[in-house]
C-alpha cells in the first residue's frame, strides 16, 4: 500500500528515461519515535538521460524549479552533472497532499557513486534500506550489491574483535554521516542510532546475506566475531572502493614519504593498530568535501525561499533532539 501510494506521487514526473527510483529517509523508511505521515518524501530518480529528462520535467513543471529553470535544459543538465554529488535537487513540491523532494542523477554518475565512492551521497542512502519505487535494471542491482559490500568492508576495518549485530549497523549508517557538516547544524543528533532502531529488520536483511559469506566473520546470535589479522585486514583494505583507497594513498605519506604503489601502502597500513581511524579520517574527508558543495548546489536550485524553509525545518528538528 505505501509502496503504491509513493508510486503515484512520481506520477507529475516524466518517467520516460528513468531507469531506477527510490524513496529514502525518515518519510519512506520507519525510524524509531518517528511518523511516516508527517515527513517529506525525499526521493532519487536515476535517469538515463538528463537533458531529456529536465526538457520534459520543464515543460510539465516548470514551477518544480528556481529561478535556474531560465538557464533551461542544457546547462540544467551541465549544473546537474559538474557539480557535487551530481544530483540535482527540486525540494518543497506539493502533490497528492504530500511535500516531496526529488534528486535527479545520470545513471553513469550513480555508477561511479556506487562503485568508486566518488562522492558517498547516492552511495551512501544506497547502503541503509530505501523503498525502491522504480525497480533497478540488472545492471544496477549488481552496483548496488558492489556498494554493500565496500560498506561492509568498511565497516569491519572500524570494529573489534567481536561485537553486536547491531555495532555494526551502527557503525555501516554512520559512514555517510561521519564528516557531514550537516550533522553539526541542522540533523537530528540522535539520527544514525533512530536509522537503526526503526530499520534494523531491514539492514538484517541487506547485509546478513553477506556477513554468511565471508569466511572471516563467526555469526554467534546477535554477537559476530572477525579475524582481524593482518592477512584479513589487507585483504579487507583491498577490497574498499577506489576513491578511499586514494585517500589512504595520500594519508600514509604523513608518516613515509617515499613514493609506494598501493598495494605497498596497503600492506604497511595493515600492519597498523589504528587502522580503522585511517579508514574512518579518509571517508570522512569524501563525505565533507561533497556535503558543502551538494549543500551549495541545493541552495541554488531550491532558490532563496525554499531554502531558508528547508533549513529552518531541519534547525527545528535538531534542537528537538537535544533538548
Amino acid at each position: 500500500m505505501l509502496l503504491e501510494f509513493y508510486s503515484e506521487l512520481l506520477e507529475c514526473l516524466p518517467l520516460e528515461t528513468v531507469t531506477f527510483a527510490f524513496a529514502y529517509g525518515s518519510g519512506a523508511i520507519s525510524q524509531a519515535n518517528e511518523n511516516i505521515a508527517d515527513k517529506m518524501v525525499d526521493y532519487i530518480l536515476v535517469t538515463s538521460d538528463p537533458f531529456r529528462f529536465h526538457e520534459e520535467n520543464l515543460r510539465r513543471n516548470k514551477g518544480h524549479y528556481s529561478f535556474i529553470r531560465y538557464l533551461g535544459p542544457e546547462k540544467i543538465a551541465k549544473l546537474q552533472r559538474n557539480f557535487g554529488a551530481r544530483l540535482l535537487f527540486n525540494t518543497n513540491v506539493q502533490y497528492k497532499g504530500r511535500l516531496m523532494k526529488y534528486g535527479v542523477i545520470s545513471a553513469e554518475d550513480l555508477q561511479s557513486d556506487l562503485l568508486d565512492w566518488s562522492w558517498m551521497y547516492a552511495a551512501g542512502r544506497l547502503q541503509k534500506p530505501v523503498l525502491e519505487v522504480i525497480p533497478p535494471n540488472e545492471s544496477i542491482v549488481t552496483q548496488l550489491k558492489e556498494n554493500r559490500i565496500n560498506a561492509l568492508q568498511a565497516a569491519l576495518l572500524q570494529l573489534p574483535d567481536s561485537f553486536t549485530m547491531e555495532k555494526l549497523f551502527q557503525q555501516i549508517v554512520s559512514l555517510s554521516y561521519n564528516g557531514d557538516f550537516r550533522m553539526y547544524l541542522g540533523e537530528d543528533k540522535k539520527k544514525i542510532s533512530k536509522i537503526v532502531a526503526g530499520g534494523f529488520d531491514e539492514l538484517e536483511k541487506i547485509y546478513l546475506p553477506l556477513l554468511m559469506q565471508d569466511q572471516r566473520i563467526v555469526i554467534k546470535g546477535s554477537r559476530l566475531e572477525q579475524d582481524n589479522s593482518t592477512p584479513s585486514i589487507y585483504h579487507r583494505l583491498n577490497l574498499l572502493p577506489l576513491a578511499v583507497l586514494n585517500g589512504l594513498q595520500i594519508r600514509s605519506r604523513a608518516w613515509d614519504r617515499r613514493q609506494k604503489d598501493i598495494e605497498e601502502v596497503l600492506f604497511s597500513i595493515s600492519r597498523r593498530h589504528d587502522i580503522g581511524e585511517h579508514v574512518a579520517a579518509t571517508m570522512a574527508n569524501i563525505v565533507r568535501s561533497t556535503s558543502y558543495s551538494q549543500t551549495a548546489k541545493n541552495a541554488l536550485s531550491a532558490g532563496f525561499t525554499k531554502s531558508i524553509v528547508y533549513s529552518s525545518k531541519k534547525l527545528f528538528k535538531m534542537m528537538r533532539s537535544i533538548r
